[in-house]
């Protein structure tokens, strides 16, 4: 409320916080006073409230070496495959007609990405998965009688903010070198709105295909309904929203609070 602009309060609180090893109960304070103000479990953490924007930074900061080991080999086997093939998937950019053989390389480009995502949960950092398995908690205790918001509440999070957000803007996470071409951008885009609609939690229903803006998307993910793609995204978020222990996996880099 003192700040008008969150942004200028957030990246350092959330530094700070890290430091401290304080930013779990924070995050979890803060959230549970944005669910007081939710009314409807559909909306739990969707908008740009204080809380939503300590975890983007969190995971910006904590999950930059996870996005690195998960998406970077497949993000530029896409865009080596983009950059030469320019005219097989020139498509992508003008969103025309799709023919058997574009559908079946976009097709390959999101079950690649999604089965990367899904069997990462091994790699999310431990701090995440606390964050997670706090605001998952909350969110149950606030919608007790949706049994699809525990999930969503970190869906929301995992899928929509972060995985997704990296997929259309590699170059902004350390992924890519340079920002990608109109071509290539327009194949990450659609990919990007798939791991989107897959990662939602529950069926992919005709209220969530209809939300497509390109007529053949909704026709491709006539293809995803399957209940194999359902069951491994909420395998993935249980993972990630547990506080087992893990095994070590190797993602000790040291995190970088302050420049200078």
């Amino acid at each position: 409320e003192v700040c008008r602009d969150k942004y200028d309060a957030v990246l350092p609180l959330v530094r700070l916080l890290l430091h401290h090893n304080k930013l779990v109960p924070f995050v979890t304070a803060v959230a549970e006073l944005d669910l007081k103000d939710t009314q409807e479990a559909n909306t739990v953490f969707r908008g740009n409230t204080l809380a939503t924007r300590c975890v983007d930074e969190m995971m910006k900061i904590v999950g930059r070496h996870y996005l690195k080991v998960t998406l970077k080999p497949v993000l530029d086997e896409v865009s080596y495959l983009a950059e030469t093939a320019r005219r097989t998937v020139s498509f992508l950019m003008y969103a025309v007609p799709l023919i058997d053989s574009h559908l079946e390389n976009l097709r390959y480009y999101v079950d690649k990405v999604f089965r990367e995502i899904v069997r990462s949960s091994i790699s999310c950092p431990t701090l995440m998965c606390d964050v997670f398995y706090s605001l998952r908690h909350l969110a149950a205790k606030r919608f007790p009688n949706d049994p699809h918001v525990q999930y969503s509440a970190v869906s929301s999070f995992v899928f929509l903010r972060f995985f997704a957000v990296a997929v259309v803007s590699p170059h902004t996470f350390h992924l890519r070198p340079h920002h990608p071409d109109a071509q290539t951008s327009r194949t990450l885009t659609l990919i990007s709105k798939a791991i989107q609609t897959l990662g939602s939690w529950g069926s992919l229903t005709k209220s969530k295909l209809s939300s497509f803006k390109e007529t053949f998307m909704c026709e491709f993910f006539k293809t995803f309904q399957e209940d194999k793609f359902t069951e491994s995204v909420k395998k993935f978020l249980d993972d990630v929203s547990s506080t087992e222990s893990k095994e070590p996996s190797g993602l000790s880099e040291p995190v970088h609070l302050k420049e200078g």
